[in-house]
């Protein structure tokens, strides 16, 4: 997994970089969200700087929910990659599915939700812009919502609404994602159809990345190809999922193709190895 690039919050509330190191990394949160205009931070940008960019809210909101939360630090993918840095760029995205797994607490930032200012927790005043907010429709939100153990959804205000567990219910209607994989059931109890079913009615900027965002989803690697366009993307990943197959039947000393049911002459057909019951079923 790659070093990850954490931001952190000073005691005068300034917000700093703290540089991956190969050492041991803390405990922190980290944001969802759906981008928008003016949001892409470069990693050397001074922060003092940027504070009129659309994406700042959101990290003083990161921030602030952080602290909050009695964690020091924590990571927003607008300003904590280095998307002019290829390599860099290409092992983030081999590692967010587990950078999202790995974190205390994932806050979902739902900037086309409004909670109305009353008293009461009136989840009816919500739940309908919750249910077709655009942040279900993207295809990198899926992983981040599926990876984390624990997250928190909330308004364009920063009021916090639900979290992913009391709104499972609600999340499966939506989504059509089985509530044990909600749960953080592993991912290679699901069949591979039922995990790429999962992104079909999704949608990226990138043509790419409706690719590229799913790697972390079937525990793939792959090398950002930006401009091979979406059908070569996924033969690659095709290929990389088949490449598992095959490894997994050598460990297991299964020939490539086994020994099936009986013919009409008595004999064994053999059968592909796709057929073989594995641990990520297709």
């Amino acid at each position: 997994m790659s070093l990850i690039r954490l931001l952190r919050r000073e005691p005068d509330s300034e917000i700093v970089f703290r540089e991956p190191t190969s050492g041991d990394v803390p405990a922190y949160a980290i944001l969802s969200h759906t981008w928008g205009k003016e949001e892409d931070i470069q990693v050397s940008a001074d922060m003092s700087k940027i504070v009129s960019k659309a994406g700042w809210r959101k990290i003083q909101f990161c921030a602030k929910q952080a602290a909050a939360d009695g964690l020091g630090y924590f990571w927003v993918d607008t300003c904590c990659i280095d998307k002019k840095n290829a390599v860099e760029l290409g092992a983030a995205i081999n590692s967010m599915f587990r950078w999202y797994q790995n974190a205390a607490r994932c806050y979902v930032y739902l900037s086309d939700i409004s909670k109305p200012d009353t008293a009461a927790d009136d989840q009816r005043a919500w739940e309908e812009a919750f249910r077709k907010s655009r942040w279900f429709t993207r295809g990198w939100t899926l992983q981040e919502l599926i990876a984390p153990r624990l997250v928190d959804f909330f308004s364009s205000q920063g009021e916090q609404l639900r979290s992913k567990f009391s709104l499972e219910s609600k999340i499966h209607e939506i989504t059509g994602i089985a509530n044990k994989a909600l749960r953080g059931d592993a991912l290679s109890n699901f069949r591979i159809k039922e995990r790429r079913s999962r992104a079909e009615r999704r949608n990226t900027t990138i043509e790419e990345d409706e690719v590229y965002c799913l790697t972390g989803i079937f525990d793939v690697s792959m090398v950002p190809n930006y401009g091979e366009r979406r059908d070569q993307a996924f033969r690659r990943l095709e290929e990389e999922i088949r490449r598992l197959y095959k490894i997994f039947l050598f460990r297991q000393r299964i020939p490539i193709y086994v020994v099936g049911r009986k013919s009409s002459k008595g004999s064994d057909e053999p059968r592909p190895w796709r057929n073989v019951k594995l641990p990520f079923r297709d």
